[in-house]
């Protein structure tokens, strides 16, 4: 037991450069604040977040948008880094009140992770916070803890796993032909293409959704390649074919195939750009 323990305490303890975090804490806020600035740019502030008739919003949230927005412009540029990640995050929480329809998944997954951040030091890096230190003769540490970023990575993984998980409609099968992805590219409320092409890659299209389902259900896998790769010295044979076969690199690069072709071919927001933004923490 003591020995176990001395191991948990030594992973909690590990330390490394903050690249990572300060790579998904500036995607993250710039993804969001893309989203904030469509709202603004439609003029749906007022309609979203304000109360009948002239929104739709149970309570007046106006404020809490515009909180959000500056919370996220502190965030992208490292200024009160931890402080706008609360701030962000509190405001979020008070828009998803006064309009649950509005309260996506994606807004969900990244209201976790920022809280999460707000406890690392992702500001220790391409940030004013870390300009100001270094001007003061205080600078951060060359090495932070690690553990924010492991956890960052752990949720990544749940959010893909349980995404797999869920999808039980026979279409995402063999039994239902593996037709879930054209179905999707041909709703017309979620395609961004004229679905005529879809007949004739119809055999690509079961292809990715198959590949979708491994990659998903398999998600899990990749905390054990990623271990086999940080302990690549050490002996066993299936340590030894993962790393050969470079499966850790394999699931990452599903991972982008994945998201990049929800970007490309289906309107849903987001939600690609905010789970690629989080990718920093795979590495």
């Amino acid at each position: 037991m003591t020995k176990l323990w001395r191991r948990w305490v030594a992973l909690m303890d590990h330390r490394e450069p903050a690249t990572a975090l300060a790579c998904v804490r500036i995607a993250v806020s710039a993804v969001l604040l893309y989203d904030f600035a469509t709202i603004y740019r439609m003029g749906l502030v007022e309609p979203l977040f304000a109360p009948p008739p002239a929104g739709f919003a149970t309570t007046d949230a106006t404020l809490w948008c515009h909180v959000a927005t500056i919370a996220l412009i502190a965030m992208l540029l490292g200024a009160g880094t931890r402080l706008a990640c609360v701030a962000y995050v509190y405001a979020s929480s008070r828009l998803a009140i006064a309009l649950p329809e509005a309260d996506r998944g994606i807004d969900m997954i990244l209201r976790v992770m920022i809280s999460i951040l707000a406890f690392s030091q992702s500001h220790a890096r391409w940030s004013i916070d870390a300009w100001l230190r270094a001007r003061l003769g205080r600078p951060f540490a060359a090495l932070v803890p690690a553990w924010p970023r492991y956890l960052l990575l752990i949720q990544l993984v749940w959010v893909y796993f349980s995404g797999g998980s869920n999808k039980a409609g026979a279409t995402w099968g063999p039994q239902g032909g593996f037709l879930a992805l054209a179905n999707a590219i041909m709703n017309p409320h979620l395609g961004r293409f004229d679905p005529t092409w879809v007949g004739a890659a119809l055999p690509l299209t079961r292809l990715a959704t198959a590949l979708t389902m491994c990659f998903e259900l398999g998600a899990p896998l990749y905390l054990l390649f990623y271990y086999y790769a940080k302990t690549s010295g050490r002996p066993g044979r299936v340590r030894a074919f993962c790393n050969r076969y470079r499966l850790r690199w394999v699931w990452i690069g599903l991972g982008l195939c994945f998201q990049l072709g929800i970007a490309l071919f289906l309107r849903i927001g987001i939600f690609p750009w905010g789970m690629l933004a989080l990718y920093p923490v795979l590495l």
